[in-house]
């Protein structure tokens, strides 16, 4: 039997989640996020939700967003399906008066707490892609971690950024393992995410796809041919570069969650 701190992301590392609609992409995202909060509570992780997915815990509020406040009893969600809250997490206000990340990875009083930025238009994505740059470029001595569920709505049919001038998921790829800044980023299909991403990538997480085709994106960055998508609930093959470039793997997972999670989830 597998232990989860096997297949979870280490610090720097650049993880690609791959798989279809209620495959449980995200339940596994969501997963690693919650490790990585319990086991390195210093770090710092940011949450760019585009469906939106996330619950968040709490809201902040006061000067410089120095408290936090229930987001289910100001009914931030109540129009939403069922859904897992994540614990220790906060909503940040992209358009305050405030900055977003003002009062935000405070480890002495909320250690390992996730920032999540939510919206489902164009222009709150456009947004995110600033905030994530920002995020990114800033000069901290911690361990950072820029997590994407949706990464295909970050970019164009043509695979370029939806924003010309920033793409800080791509710049995370190629230069955040040497700064300590880790990428978590999850799609329904490896086509339209740029290729330079899947090959800077250091592990991938697939689950089943709908378009058997897809594969061949995979295969040119290492993957064997001969693997297909994986078959089955809760189900994925995880591939891992080793040092010296070659791919190991797979490793076939069946995600075991406990039943108070299962019982949280939406059923569409």
């Amino acid at each position: 039997m597998t232990d989860i701190n096997e297949l979870v992301s280490e610090p720097g590392e650049r993880h690609i989640v791959y798989g279809g609609t209620r495959t449980g992409k995200s339940s596994f995202m969501d997963w690693d996020m919650r490790y990585m909060q319990e086991h390195r509570p210093d770090g710092m992780q940011l949450v760019a939700d585009t469906k939106p997915r996330f619950r968040a815990e709490t809201i902040p509020y006061g000067p410089g967003n120095k408290w936090r406040k229930s987001a289910a009893k100001e009914g931030i969600y109540e129009h939403w399906a069922a859904g897992p809250i994540v614990p220790n997490s906060c909503l940040i206000d992209m358009r305050g008066t405030t900055p977003p990340f003002r009062g935000m990875w405070n480890a002495e009083d909320r250690p390992g707490e996730i920032a999540i930025m939510q919206g489902d238009e164009a222009a709150d994505w456009r947004l995110m892609v600033a905030l994530m740059h920002h995020f990114v470029a800033r000069k901290v001595k911690r361990e950072r971690r820029l997590i994407v569920d949706e990464g295909l709505d970050f970019y164009q049919r043509n695979t370029l950024g939806i924003d010309s001038k920033k793409d800080p998921i791509l710049r995370t790829a190629r230069a955040g393992g040497e700064r300590d800044i880790g990428l978590l980023l999850g799609a329904h299909r490896p086509h339209g995410i740029p290729p330079l991403l899947n090959t800077l990538s250091s592990r991938v997480s697939l689950f089943h796809l709908r378009l058997e085709r897809d594969m061949r994106y995979l295969y040119e960055m290492g993957i064997p041919e001969s693997e297909g998508s994986p078959q089955g609930d809760y189900v994925f093959q995880q591939y891992k570069v080793a040092p010296g470039g070659t791919v190991e793997g797979p490793w076939v997972v069946r995600f075991r969650y406990p039943q108070s999670y299962l019982a949280q989830l939406s059923s569409t």
